[in-house]
């Protein structure tokens, strides 16, 4: 059986990698709320702020980009990855919700 433990370390062999993982996760959530609450621009700009600053094109103090900078693609990929998705099922859920409300529109309309 597969634990916890397990599926982690077939993942990331060290700590930095998983703490790299995890902060890009984490960022990704905070660009997803910016996002969800109507801040759109802000939270494309903030989601390509995180990115550059994670592959050092832009220069920050190498005290807390230390563990980020030294595993890139963990906190990259876990950024995109829970960005593009949550992104894309706002797009769905208004899709879905504008669908529902038209055919309830048609049905009244209908019935009047």
């Amino acid at each position: 059986m597969a634990t916890v433990e397990n599926v982690l370390s077939s993942v990331f062999s060290t700590i930095p990698e998983l703490h790299s993982g995890q902060l890009g996760l984490l960022s990704g959530v905070l660009v997803v709320i910016l996002y969800w609450h109507g801040y759109r621009r802000e939270s494309l700009a903030l989601l390509t702020g995180f990115y550059l600053l994670a592959l050092g094109v832009v220069p920050a103090s190498t005290r807390g980009l230390a563990v980020v900078q030294a595993k890139p693609w963990y906190f990259c990929s876990l950024l995109l990855i829970t960005t593009v998705g949550a992104i894309g099922g706002r797009a769905v859920w208004t899709l879905l919700s504008f669908r529902i409300r038209s055919k309830s529109l048609e049905s009244r309309q209908r019935d009047a």
